[in-house]
């Protein structure tokens, strides 16, 4: 393993510094060379920061790191999410399974009719999934930059979500809930 540069060892007493503030262990830290942000990663309670974050200016590090500790409080609720996703696709696939292996095939439509109703039943489930998906992302995302407010303050977690915004990634609603925030 190749030693740690300042910056890397920066990020690392960061996480540190937030995890305790939130009163949880820290997250493990991975550095890579690119990726799509920065990132947390539940089933392995680990953050992702790539080279381009890492160069960021120190107040806007500061809050990225935060929120990413701030989804590291979430790691519960989201494994759960998880579980239940994989649960809920194992049983889409294994109905059909046991049904097809049990009937007889003599008689094509009394598969072929059962087969397209669980296909309709997946993609029914698959967009009501999508659905609750984006409104528990969108959430998560929502009390991750609140607890980056708490460790950083809510002006500066402001400047932050604008900059980012400015990089496209970050939404409309999410500024207009920090603005919110900072002016209560």
């Amino acid at each position: 393993m190749r030693p740690l540069c300042a910056e890397e060892r920066h990020v690392l007493s960061l996480v540190a510094d937030d995890a305790a503030a939130l009163h949880l262990a820290p997250p493990r830290v991975r550095f890579v060379a690119a990726s799509a942000g920065p990132c947390y990663e539940a089933l392995f309670n680990r953050i992702e920061i790539d080279r381009a974050t890492l160069a960021l200016p120190e107040p806007l590090l500061c809050i990225v790191v935060a929120h990413e500790v701030g989804h590291a409080t979430q790691r519960r609720a989201m494994l759960i999410d998880f579980a239940w996703t994989s649960l809920c696709v194992a049983m889409l696939f294994a109905i059909p399974c046991v049904f097809f292996a049990s009937s007889s095939d003599e008689d094509l439509w009394r598969v072929s009719v059962p087969g397209l109703g669980f296909v309709l039943a997946y993609i029914a489930c698959w967009k009501i999934r999508r659905a609750h998906g984006a409104s528990r992302s969108a959430a998560l995302e929502l009390d991750a930059d609140a607890k980056a407010a708490s460790i950083c303050g809510p002006a500066s977690a402001l400047a932050a979500l604008e900059a980012m915004a400015a990089r496209g990634h970050i939404d409309a609603a999410r500024i207009e809930a920090m603005r919110a925030l900072s002016y209560k």
